[in-house]
């Protein structure tokens, strides 16, 4: 994949667009999430130069340009509950955070157009975020499915809860130099830097307090019909605190600088070969408190501040004969811990290294520049062959290799690590994941308006990072356990896509695509082994799906536009002309989960339900279906173009189940039968022991509703 970033031109252009879902205050529906989308983007011949050229006598030093895009979104979230002020401890306290949810977006580029054969460009990006969802700290997401980021148990206190700011920013320096009609290079030097902080809405991790939930007034009792019976509870609370902070304090940042150079030849029209490398050097710093209101540094905690390298080598050649089209690559991929692993590798004070993973590093890697390495080869082919005038069949087999997480190799390695139960270990000498992927496709064209494609693919993935009991080898703690990560855990996935296309004249584009799909593996999640030790899930020699398959997808996408002076059944000119409909249908499977059987009957008269331990995993829950619609009519107004939009997400106000409920295979309303114990709290049978959890009512349990965006946007 080759991103590149719009550019100016000769001529000044310019963008400025406001969208809103409420017309005056938000008058607190559901619905209205209090929305304010604002963004400008201006671009042209840089006027500087354009001045200074004609002043001091220079001729003849290229074209000059430059384009800008700034944006600012703001909203309340989708929940119906926000925090009276949020507060960032890294970007400005409250000045840019008027509402729960802040995205600030920049872009700054220059291109020096030097002559025919040569191209400089230079582009500053950033934005920062500022929100109270805790997605913004679940790193664990390319496998596992993101839990809803609504901080349910603070829902009456937001004020007190975690506030997540992110800041990215990158500047980025390009060159392209065209050497001859068949050869030329890319150089590319980019400075990126990321700080992610979460805390309780600004405090220190040493402000923080115990979250508490306490019994307030008037006081609840279960059951509601007593005296009849000889026994009445107070109900300890409702599960949601009302004192104290969230139970996280985190803070890390990465610096990177990377260097990138692409040399292209063309040998001959039908052969095109291509070689490269990249290389990032990284400094990264992690500091992630759990519980700090105990201790000096919390309950549990896990710093460190790292140096690691890693970067390809690769070449391909792309070759044309016959029809047939041969792409043929192999891409060298290599990777350096840094010094901090090399180092606690060596320190036999780090009693949580095995002596087995100490030596294993030691022969798995390379020394180069003084630093340990690892690298992998991975080959790659792809071919595509006509079998007839509108039939072309294709294939590609890949590997492809991805580094583990950061905490899954640095956690805790120095000596003084805090210690509690159940910890994770990082492993210095984990492997980088591997994919193997083969993929067999037919596209087919029926006419100029009408193309069929057909895909069939199967994945392997082996390395999967998953965690693993280890015994301390030290005399002075001998006996006692940890856990590590290590590579031992695989996932396959397969399936089959199709894509129809279809057009007709200029007022019509449409795209019916749909997949079906099915992955399984070991385990879900790299943790799942301390879930395990800990009684929260439960362990299993076979495969199972894994949480993140979503079997069946479909996408229907249609555009219908009405030209300029060309309005539907030929009159309403210059009215009923020059707009674009827009529909989007989406629909998918929901979401797998361990369901739930009837085991039973309480004493209290509630029925008791436990997992299925033999089907782990084997439950898809309530699909997921929203359509989406977008209007824009475009006019003239004093020489400039002006857009009036209607957006409508989720038309039909379709409720998608994103929490679920074991029982049901859906999310929780009220009546229905909950799982039996701790975790579930049913109303109708409240907990009267305390601790309590929060009864189900969780306003993330469901995806955002219908909302209904308004927005003008003028183009000069």
């Amino acid at each position: 994949m080759n991103v590149s970033l719009k550019e100016g031109s000769q001529d000044y252009h310019g963008s400025l667009s406001y969208k809103r879902d409420h017309l005056g205050r938000a008058n607190g529906s559901l619905h209205i999430f209090n929305q304010d989308l604002n963004e400008f983007t201006l671009s042209g011949p840089e006027p500087l130069t354009t001045f200074l050229i004609p002043l001091f006598g220079v001729h003849d030093i290229g074209a000059l340009t430059f384009f800008t895009d700034f944006s600012a979104n703001f909203s309340d979230g989708t929940f119906g509950k926000r925090a009276n002020q949020i507060n960032s401890s890294i970007f400005y306290g409250t000045r840019f955070t008027p509402r729960e949810e802040n995205n600030y977006f920049g872009l700054v580029k220059l291109t020096w157009k030097i002559s025919q054969m040569m191209r400089i460009s230079y582009s500053y990006t950033r934005s920062v975020s500022v929100t109270q969802n805790t997605q913004s700290l679940q790193t664990n997401l390319e496998y596992v499915e993101s839990s809803p980021g609504f901080q349910y148990a603070f829902e009456n206190i937001l004020d007190n809860a975690n506030t997540y700011t992110h800041d990215n920013q990158m500047h980025m320096i390009s060159l392209t130099h065209t050497l001859s009609n068949s050869l030329f290079y890319e150089l590319k030097y980019s400075h990126y830097y990321t700080h992610l902080r979460a805390d309780a809405n600004g405090l220190n991790y040493n402000q923080y307090t115990e979250p508490l939930d306490i019994v307030t007034f008037p006081v609840a009792y279960f059951p509601v019909n007593w005296p009849v019976r000889d026994t009445v509870n107070v109900i300890p609370g409702d599960g949601l605190y009302d004192l104290g902070n969230g139970f996280q304090w985190h803070d890390h940042y990465v610096i990177e600088n990377s260097l990138k150079f692409d040399l292209t030849k063309n040998f001959s029209e039908k052969n095109t070969f291509k070689t490269g490398f990249d290389i990032t050097f990284q400094e990264m710093q992690n500091i992630d408190i759990y519980e700090p209101w105990v201790g000096t540094l919390g309950l549990n905690n896990d710093i460190y501040r790292v140096f690691p390298a890693f970067g390809a080598l690769y070449a391909q050649d792309n070759i044309t004969y016959g029809g047939m089209i041969l792409n043929v690559g192999l891409r060298f991929d290599y990777w350096a811990p840094g010094q901090y692993v090399d180092d606690a590798v060596k320190d036999t004070n780090v009693i949580t290294i095995p002596s087995e993973i100490r030596n294993d590093y030691m022969n798995s890697t390379y020394s180069f520049l003084g630093h340990r390495w690892k690298g992998r080869i991975s080959p790659r082919i792809g071919i595509s062959h006509p079998i007839s005038d509108n039939q072309m069949l294709w294939f590609n087999y890949g590997q492809f290799s991805k580094r583990p997480k950061p905490q899954f190799v640095y956690a805790k390695l120095s000596p003084s690590a805090a210690q509690s139960s159940f910890q994770e270990f990082g492993n210095p000498d984990l492997n980088p994941e591997t994919t193997v992927s083969y993929e067999l496709g037919l596209r087919t064209q029926f006419s100029n308006n009408d193309v069929l494609t057909v895909d069939a693919y199967y994945k392997d993935i082996f390395d999967y990072v998953t965690t693993k009991s280890a015994k301390v080898t030290s005399a002075r703690l001998s006996g006692s356990s940890f856990y590590t990560y290590v590579n031992q855990d695989y996932a396959t996935s397969r399936g089959i896509e199709a894509e129809y296309i279809k057009h007709i004249g200029k007022w019509f584009q449409g795209t019916l695509s749909g997949s079906y799909s099915i992955t399984t593996g070991k385990s879900s999640t790299p943790d799942q082994a301390v879930l395990v030790a800990r009684g929260i899930d439960y362990e299993t020699i076979k495969e199972n799906y894994m949480s993140w398959d979503r079997p069946f997808q479909f996408n229907i996408m249609t555009m219908f536009n009405v030209m300029k002076d060309e309005p539907l059944f030929g009159f309403g000119r210059g009215i009923l002309d020059n707009y674009s409909f827009y529909i989007h249908a989406f629909y998918e499977s929901g979401k797998r989960y361990t369901p739930d059987i009837y085991s039973g009957v309480a004493a209290n008269g509630q029925p008791i339900y436990y997992q299925d331990l033999n089907n782990l995993l084997g439950a898809v829950g309530e699909d997921w279906f929203w359509i989406d619609v977008n209007f824009e009519k475009t006019f003239k107004l004093m020489g400039m173009d002006f857009v009036f939009s209607v957006q409508v997400k989720n038309i039909l106000d379709t409720k998608n189940s994103a929490i679920i409920n074991p029982v049901t295979g859906k999310a929780y309303e009220y009546g229905d039968d909950t799982p039996y114990g701790k975790s579930w709290n049913n109303p109708l049978y409240p907990q009267v022991q305390s601790p309590v959890t929060a009864y189900p009512y969780d306003p993330s349990r469901y995806l955002a509703g219908r909302n209904v965006l308004f927005g003008i946007s003028m183009k000069f």
